[in-house]
């Protein structure tokens, strides 16, 4: 862990709190010890959720990414980490992105969205339904595990994934931008990943 408190549901904000739809703010570089606090639970969080060890009662929800306003705290940052297994070779991949003001600075406009729909641990009632998102991105912002600036291009699953979290920075939710007459449309150009 990087900071003293074990990762649990009371450190979630929903999507009825006011809170979750604010726009958040930038913070400043290098970070203060309260913003880092931040990120470190955002990573402890995550790290904890994924962790069948540590979370083995499964006492939160397993999760990919987690965003700052989703802990309480209206700042620019977020987490990732996505942990993959090849189906033929079996080898393990893990991508994490610890980013302080993130900017998603070019889209792609080949849309994409996920088979079974997004969900969110933020939001109490699972909204089913495709979530139309680019399927390529380019990001920019600083990476707090690298300690350096980076400008990336994502594609895919982690697409989808950065967008997700970016959103809460925004103060927007996943299910705002499912159909609401039909959950389930797809236009036939989107990727279904």
């Amino acid at each position: 862990m990087l900071q003293s408190e074990v990762p649990n549901k009371s450190w979630l904000v929903f999507d009825d709190s006011t809170s979750i739809r604010e726009p958040s703010v930038d913070v400043n570089l290098p970070l203060s010890a309260n913003d880092e606090l931040i990120m470190h639970k955002l990573i402890d969080f995550v790290r904890y959720s994924q962790d069948p060890t540590e979370n083995k009662d499964h006492a939160i929800r397993p999760a990919v990414g987690l965003a700052a306003p989703q802990i309480g705290a209206n700042v620019n940052m977020y987490y990732i980490r996505i942990d993959t297994t090849d189906d033929e070779t079996k080898q393990r991949t893990i991508i994490e992105h610890a980013l302080v003001n993130p900017k998603i600075i070019g889209y792609s406009s080949q849309l994409a969205c996920l088979e079974e729909g997004e969900g969110c641990l933020s939001v109490a009632n699972d909204h089913e339904g495709y979530v139309p998102r680019s399927f390529r991105i380019l990001v920019e912002g600083y990476d707090y595990l690298k300690q350096e600036k980076i400008k990336i291009t994502v594609r895919g699953y982690e697409a989808i994934v950065f967008q997700h979290e970016q959103a809460h920075l925004e103060g927007k939710l996943y299910y705002d931008l499912i159909d609401d007459k039909n959950p389930w449309l797809k236009k036939p150009e989107w990727i279904l990943l």
